[in-house]
């Protein structure tokens, strides 16, 4: 008996929606020296580090948004304090968030496009770390030669995004006539009903499914 194939290009959306939050600055120090006819032995408060930055990286190895389904919130590492003698406080490390090649980064309230991450575009910035501090060593003066302030680190930025990949899949059912392809399609289009909000697929099966109703017609 002769079967029968269908065959379909379908696409759908990968989604997934996060919290990505840069580090915060580190704060300038406040310290002194001992040194002789120097008041207070003269400000030697270093300045604060920087925050890390959240960085996007395509990775060709992956070709779904999984990871991001099941942890919601990152961050990248905050700058450490200045610290005395000088000294500047440690830079944050940054957050790199590896995603399939043709990923769109939007803002999740406005929906605008932020980057997106193909072509040449593999790396991208998306948020900034905050800047350190000053230290109290910049702030003496010919009045004021010991000053007992330090410049606070910028403070981080937290944004909700939403993640999106489009991706084609090329779907086909085999098999001998009147053996359940057509109860099989509809019942996947049920489920995929249930999960509409994460994939468009279920209007591309619909309209498939109409369209060979009306050829049996």
């Amino acid at each position: 008996m002769q079967t029968f194939s269908m065959r379909w290009k379908i696409m759908f959306a990968d989604r997934a929606k996060i919290i990505i939050k840069s580090g915060k600055g580190g704060d300038g120090h406040v310290s002194f020296r001992r040194e002789k006819y120097v008041p207070n032995g003269g400000p030697d408060g270093g300045d604060g580090g920087k925050g890390g930055d959240v960085i996007f990286l395509v990775d060709k190895g992956i070709n779904t948004l999984t990871d991001y389904r099941h942890r919601r919130k990152f961050a990248a590492e905050p700058g450490q304090e200045g610290g005395k003698k000088n000294c500047h406080g440690k830079n944050g490390e940054d957050l790199i968030l590896k995603v399939p090649e043709g990923t769109l980064i939007k803002d999740a309230a406005s929906g605008k496009v932020i980057a997106d991450m193909s072509g040449d575009n593999t790396r991208q910035v998306i948020l900034r770390g905050g800047k350190g501090g000053q230290g109290n060593q910049h702030y003496a003066t010919s009045t004021m030669q010991a000053p007992k302030y330090a410049q606070p680190g910028q403070d981080a930025i937290e944004i909700e995004v939403q993640l999106e990949l489009k991706v084609i899949a090329d779907v086909g059912l085999v098999g001998f006539p009147n053996v359940g392809k057509s109860t099989l399609l509809s019942r996947a289009v049920s489920y995929t009903h249930l999960r509409a909000h994460e994939t468009d697929s279920y209007l591309v099966c619909r309209l498939l499914l109409e369209k060979k109703k009306k050829k049996k017609s």
